[in-house]
């Protein structure tokens, strides 16, 4: 159970990073400002994304703290 969430949580955390990358390279049409502030939401996606892959390295055996 516990690999299947934290490799959910891989996934969500990638996808997250995609999206709002595509979102911030993508051209603009007006001038308009967005809705959904980009740049703190890839911030995010990549921290969840890391601490779910420090955790699947936990769960496969390899100690990464103290």
């Amino acid at each position: 159970m516990e690999l299947a969430v934290t490799l959910a949580a891989l996934v969500l955390g990638g996808g997250l990073v995609a999206a709002m990358a595509w979102l911030q390279r993508r051209p603009k049409q007006s001038l308009d400002t967005t809705l959904i502030p980009t740049t703190p939401l890839l911030i995010a996606g990549a921290f969840i994304g890391l601490l779910a892959l420090v955790h699947l390295i936990n769960l496969w055996g390899i100690h990464t703290g103290r």
